[in-house]
């Protein structure tokens, strides 16, 4: 990785536009976009409310914040792919200060603007339907910013993999469904009996086993609980190193 020139209020700033360019203007001029996104989690959340009433809204609502996120992470793939074999933007920042992990931080921060109308409004219904004390608020807070980061910094690794465009949009679609309702997310681990610790291998259960537990709808032990961190956190190391020790930065 190369020397950085740029000093922190720089890298700050390259941050905070690329969370204006990539996720504030889409939201200002193409509102529907963000709708769109938000198709999938709210079926389910209908479809399960209807089959299982009030347990299954509350897995719904779990598993749509969950889902928000995971979505916000693994649309990183496509905008990084565009901005760096279509626009060739990213080549214009390897001429900057600006850090890989700047770049990487202000991509996946737009993602999350785009994404806020439906992290807000699964947050809501949560905060409806359950009382939060602060220590549930925080543990919910850290598990999905260990998932957004996680799965955001691997998104970008493996957008620096691919040389056409188009290879990327169904990438993108099936992984969100792999990760997203595959491994229990929409339901609890327990419910895989002894092999309930595959959760621990994907960094959206991990996340889901958290938030249930802190809002009480599934009951893990302090073990468990402490598993899901440590998995979350290792996944977050893993995709720092991805980041910037393997990944592509410079097009050949």
């Amino acid at each position: 990785m190369r020397r950085v020139r740029g000093g922190l209020r720089h890298q700050l700033r390259a941050v905070l536009v690329l969370a204006w360019l990539n996720g504030l203007l889409p939201i200002l001029r193409s509102p529907l976009w963000t709708i769109s996104t938000l198709a999938t989690p709210i079926s389910l959340l209908i479809l399960l409310t209807v089959l299982y009433r009030g347990i299954g809204m509350m897995m719904g609502i779990v598993g749509g914040l969950v889902w928000t996120m995971l979505s916000s992470g693994t649309a990183l793939i496509a905008d990084s792919a565009y901005y760096r074999l279509e626009l060739k933007f990213q080549q214009m920042i390897v001429a900057t200060p600006t850090s890989p992990l700047a770049y990487t931080i202000g991509l996946a921060l737009s993602e999350i603007v785009f994404t806020l109308p439906g992290i807000v409004l699964f947050a809501v219904l949560l905060a409806l339907r359950v009382v939060i004390d602060l220590w549930g608020a925080l543990e919910i807070t850290a598990s999905l910013i260990l998932l957004w980061y996680a799965i955001s910094s691997i998104a970008f690794y493996s957008s620096t993999l691919f040389t056409y465009i188009r290879y990327t949009w169904a990438v993108v679609s099936l992984l969100t469904l792999a990760l997203g309702v595959l491994p229990p997310v929409y339901y609890p681990a327990t419910y895989l009996g002894s092999a309930w610790w595959i959760a621990y291998l994907v960094p959206t259960s991990t996340s889901a086993m958290i938030i249930q537990n802190a809002i009480g709808i599934t009951h893990y032990s302090l073990l468990q609980v402490g598993g899901a961190y440590l998995s979350s956190i290792i996944w977050c190391v893993m995709g720092t190193i991805l980041t910037l020790r393997i990944a592509r930065w410079r097009t050949p």
